[in-house]
């Protein structure tokens, strides 16, 4: 793994063909900053950048200025200038609705899993009375989508049948649309045949943690434009947590998201029904989704919403671990029902760095934490 060297130093001029050059903005609210550029035409706004640039196994990061950055890349040549307004265009652009939600605000995701073996005992929901209590709980604490699954994708699950997981997920949310509601349900699902199912009883969006990598799913995508939800992942589930391996994780799973937009775009998906989840946790080390997370307005530069999901994950855990006096002699983990303070701390991260929507077990608490956010951040 790649160590970044902060230095006032860049290792070329930016954009040149020696190195590979990113930036990622450093948001701000609107009281930090006089002559600012609002970020993805949201509620954060940024002056500075952090300008990442990487050269075989050297990776530093210079922080500048936008319009030095413009200055710099002017001198040296007018292709390296096209490149540098193109991306801070990429990041000023406002967002396009999605599923008809203004992404110029933020949004809660909240999470049932119709599961008997997900990480999280209390998001499972077996019973249909606890699932609709559930849901209800969540529309009315805040949540505007509502992210249904019928297959377990924690670390070491094994994949099931796609039979079983049609008689999860079918039946109840058949149940919900038969009550013509108007709040927007997600699909958790990789599978194309239970995605097709849904779509004729009306699920809203299609949530894979695949990032839609058969080509089957992708034309189904594009000849219905719903809206997506494209997730990184190493290998699967079951394995994905076995020694991963990054350059740098954030470069890494950007130039990833950077090739499969064009991909769909190519293939008949709109722009407009696409949003990106770097996938913390799934087929990352600890320090791996630290700096997905230190570096999350570095993808704003993609030009599509952000989703990001971190509620009650094992790295809360595993960051915590040793500043606690275990009870136990043997016990080794923070459970997830411990995780909810850690879980509220990196949603409150994933807003300030403008990030669009966040998805949560916890609706009602990440809501107040964000209404509390808000009254003093403006």
């Amino acid at each position: 793994m790649a160590f970044v060297k902060k230095t006032r130093y860049l290792l070329a001029p930016p954009y040149c063909k020696t190195v590979e050059t990113f930036i990622s903005p450093i948001p701000v609210s609107i009281s930090d900053i006089s002559d600012g550029l609002r970020l993805a035409g949201g509620w954060r706004y940024f002056k500075n950048l952090r300008i990442i640039q990487k050269k075989n196994s050297s990776l530093i990061e210079v922080q500048m200025p936008t319009k030095e950055l413009l200055k710099v890349t002017k001198k040296y040549s007018k292709n390296a200038l096209s490149e540098a307004e193109s991306q801070i265009e990429n990041l000023v652009n406002k967002r396009d609705s999605f599923a008809k939600l203004d992404m110029s605000k933020p949004h809660i995701m909240g999470v049932i899993n119709l599961t008997p073996d997900s990480f999280y005992k209390n998001s499972q929901t077996t019973n249909i009375n606890k699932f609709n209590k559930n849901f209800y709980e969540m529309i009315n604490d805040g949540a505007s989508i509502v992210d249904i699954g019928g297959e377990s994708s924690r670390p070491g699950a094994k994949k099931i049948s796609v039979a079983e997981e049609k008689n999860r997920v079918v039946g109840p949310i058949q149940q919900l649309k038969n009550c013509k509601i108007n709040s927007l349900i997600s699909l958790d699902s990789r599978n194309l045949s239970t995605m097709k199912t849904c779509h004729k009883i009306g699920v809203d969006i299609f949530n894979d943690i695949t990032a839609f990598e058969e080509r089957n799913k992708i034309e189904f995508i594009s000849k219905i434009h719903s809206p997506i939800i494209i997730m990184h992942m190493q290998k699967e589930p079951r394995n994905m947590q076995k020694s991963p391996k990054y350059n740098f994780a954030p470069i890494d799973i950007y130039k990833f998201f950077s090739k499969k937009i064009d991909y769909l775009i190519r293939a008949g998906v709109r722009k407009s029904n696409i949003v990106i989840d770097p996938g913390i946790g799934f087929g990352k080390t600890l320090s791996d989704n630290l700096n997905i997370l230190k570096y999350l307005p570095l993808f704003h530069g993609l030009g599509v919403p952000i989703l990001i999901g971190v509620s009650r994950k094992s790295l809360i855990g595993e960051l915590t671990i040793d500043n606690y006096k275990l009870r136990k002699k043997n016990k080794k983990i923070i459970e997830p029902s411990k995780r909810l303070s850690g879980s509220l701390a990196f949603a409150i991260h994933a807003n300030m760095s403008g990030v669009q929507i966040l998805r949560t077990h916890d609706v009602f608490e990440t809501n107040q934490a964000l209404i509390c956010q808000k009254s003093i951040n403006f």
